[in-house]
């Protein structure tokens, strides 16, 4: 059991660039054809429809389509407002459904891996940018750094806001370490520093002080008392799943079941019913350890249904894996985030990734 607890200062709010309508493609180009961006689907994933418009003036016609997506979230009162993370390409984010996608001005280059809503108010967005943290309070028009990492090699890999309390924000870093900070973001404790990188946190939807820290090649971390403590949740699993410890690349967890998580890795997929204390594997129509699963989500309404993508196919489950619908891919990419609308069951997202 190892902890941590360190006050880290408060770096200064700097609020460093206003929003504009940057309109581009991936590797400076303005055409629309691209299989990248952002797909579509309103049937739970049976069809999908490419959406990458950029609103421009006159005949010029833009779009994200050579964009490579990481992150996807959407701001939960609101369904039509969703935010992109890109690899190279900063921020997007659209407020019609994908119609239409717009960009802050000086978030237009550089990774964004993860971006949360406020849960209580609609204009504020948090978004993992490269070694900070940077927020939003007037739906895009302003940012503001909240937490810079004086590492410049460093990179925040996951940002989550609490559902209850919304100044009760977590970020995780490719260095091991998780920090949280209880006012909003204006000041921050370091509260562990795990052996591997850290690939994604998972906040229990009933109750913000249990945290999930799913790391490359330390297995899983969980603590139960908002950081003050953590325990180790691999150890057995480790030994039943072989490879459920390594190259874990996605972590999904239940919104109406918060007890429910879902972990993708070298191993394929395990699912716990009981926030980590007992772990089962997931039946997939691939044999474990064959295939890769990039991205990961599970319908917030109703965890029986569960997708995930590899490099040429989509998977769906109504019933908790215990039967797969393959279906080919709308595009020669790979997925790389998933998400499900919390308002409409049925209307999936999907952002994919040209891998070199």
């Amino acid at each position: 059991m190892r902890r941590a607890s360190v006050i880290l200062p408060l770096l200064g709010s700097l609020i460093f660039f206003g929003v504009g309508c940057i309109s581009f493609s991936s590797n400076g180009s303005s055409s629309v054809s691209g299989e990248g961006g952002v797909f579509k689907s309103s049937d739970r994933g049976d069809s999908w429809v490419q959406k990458v418009a950029i609103p421009t003036v006159g005949d010029e016609v833009r779009s994200i389509s050579k964009v490579d997506v990481v992150a996807l979230a959407q701001d939960p009162q609101v369904a039509d407002a969703v935010y992109i993370g890109t690899a190279d390409d900063g921020l997007f984010y659209t407020y019609d459904g994908g119609e239409s996608w717009q960009q802050p001005a000086q978030v237009s280059n550089g990774r964004v891996s993860s971006v949360a809503v406020s849960p209580k108010n609609k204009c504020i967005v948090f978004a993992a940018y490269g070694n900070r943290l940077i927020r939003t309070e007037d739906c895009s028009r302003t940012w503001e750094v909240v937490y810079l990492d004086p590492r410049q090699e460093r990179s925040l890999t996951s940002v989550q806001v609490d559902r209850a309390d919304p100044n009760q924000i977590w970020v995780s870093t490719d260095g091991g370490d998780v920090l949280r900070s209880s006012d909003g973001g204006r000041s921050w404790t370091s509260v562990q520093t795990l052996k591997g990188p850290v690939v994604e946190l998972a906040l229990n939807a009933a109750d913000g002080r249990r945290i999930m820290a799913a790391t490359k090649g330390d297995g899983l971390w969980r603590s139960d008392d908002s950081g003050a403590t953590w325990k180790y949740l691999s150890e057995a699993h480790k030994k039943e799943f072989s490879g459920s410890t390594e190259l874990v690349t996605d972590v999904a967890a239940g919104v109406s079941d918060p007890a429910t998580v879902i972990v993708a890795s070298r191993y394929g997929l395990i699912h716990s019913r009981d926030f980590g204390d007992t772990w089962e594997s997931v039946p997939m129509l691939t044999p474990p350890k064959s295939t890769t699963v990039y991205a990961l989500a599970v319908d917030p309404k109703d965890s029986n249904y569960v997708y995930y993508g590899t490099a040429t196919t989509f998977y769906s489950t109504s019933n908790g894996g215990v039967n797969w619908i393959p279906k080919t891919m709308p595009t020669t990419r790979t997925t790389t985030a998933l998400m499900v609308d919390g308002m409409n069951s049925s209307v999936l997202y999907m952002g994919v990734t040209k891998f070199k």
